[in-house]
């Protein structure tokens, strides 16, 4: 008993220290050292870059809302892609807690409570650095999960991911730009009475189902007053920006009212499954080109054309703003 006993822990030794590469596995890569990074197979090991958006989501949502969905997608991706891949490592990274572009500009306002929002041009420089370095250190495969809708925001995730593929010839794949994994967030929504999306309308920031998500995954970081909350929505999605802009605007569009954690978990179950069937996919070959971009419908709507031109250009007065004062700062006194 004690001989096994003293094999097992050299196995389990073994395996935390990187002498057994073949075992497939998900490891942090805060807790590895120097030696336990290079020793990893490139060829079959898998980053994980996860999202930390802090963005308002009303008064009955955390602000991290998409930071938790981001972690929970990273967790059930990366425990999928060692099952279904023998001898593979799943290497997950701390979150990157800044996203750009938050909902509330969709009414036009660019600062709110809860919104604490990085310049996109900022946001796509820090993963195009994170991509310079794992693709020098030599690592070919990149999946970032960073849960947020904002036009910019994704298309600054996207120009990473196209940078480290041309640059350093792998694949960085932005798992929410893509149009199969939305599709199996939208499709549970699509299916609900139509009473239910009647009422949730167009719904494009806090409504109906990422009340439901997070009942699902997080109960006790909703406030319950969602119970009784007011429905704030538009049939259109003329009508809904114009709710985003009216005076009070609670910071959601949509029917928290009408979310329950069934609902989350039918969508939860559906879109973890989309991500990482399309996970699997790139890993076995698939050009990442080869899908649909959620970029590309974005910018063919004009509300969402005009949303990215003000973004732009608040995006290069603060540039500009910082600029002046380092300049001022380094001038000589």
């Amino acid at each position: 008993m004690r001989n096994r006993l003293v094999v097992a822990v050299a196995g389990l030794l073994g395996l935390l220290l990187g002498s057994t590469p073949a075992a497939a596995q998900v490891v942090r890569v805060t807790d590895l050292n120097t030696t336990q990074i290079r020793a990893l197979d490139r060829s079959r090991t898998v980053v994980f870059l996860q999202g930390g958006m802090l963005e308002e989501h009303g008064p009955y949502l955390p602000a991290f809302t998409d930071g938790f969905l981001s972690e929970q997608l990273v967790t059930e991706v990366a425990r999928g892609v060692v099952a279904a891949k023998p001898g593979w490592t799943a290497l997950v990274f701390p979150p990157v807690s800044v996203g750009a572009s938050g909902s509330n500009e969709l009414g036009g306002r660019f600062v709110f409570p809860g919104t604490f929002a990085v310049r996109p041009s900022t946001l796509r420089a820090v993963f195009m650095d994170l991509a310079s370095e794992l693709g020098e250190q030599g690592f070919r495969w990149v999946i970032v999960a960073h849960v947020h809708g904002s036009p910019l925001h994704i298309g600054a995730i996207d120009d990473a991911g196209d940078f480290f593929q041309q640059t350093y010839g792998g694949r960085m794949v932005n798992l929410w730009g893509l149009a199969p994994v939305l599709a199996g967030w939208g499709l549970p929504v699509a299916a609900l009475p139509d009473a239910t999306k009647k009422e949730d309308g167009v719904s494009l920031h806090g409504g109906l189902d990422e009340h439901s998500l997070m009942l699902h995954l997080k109960p006790a970081l909703v406030a319950p007053g969602y119970r009784t909350a007011p429905t704030v929505t538009g049939t259109t999605y003329d009508e809904s920006f114009a709710a985003a802009r009216a005076p009070g605007w609670p910071g959601y569009l949509g029917a928290p009212r009408l979310a329950t954690a069934e609902i989350g978990r039918g969508i939860w179950t559906s879109f973890s499954a989309a991500a990482l069937k399309v996970t699997l996919e790139v890993l076995s070959g698939t050009d990442p080109a080869t899908y649909t971009r959620y970029l590309s419908y974005l910018v063919k709507m004009p509300l969402y054309q005009e949303w990215i031109r003000s973004a732009e250009q608040r995006d290069q007065a603060e540039g500009e703003k910082q600029r002046v004062w380092l300049e001022r700062r380094r001038a000589p006194r």
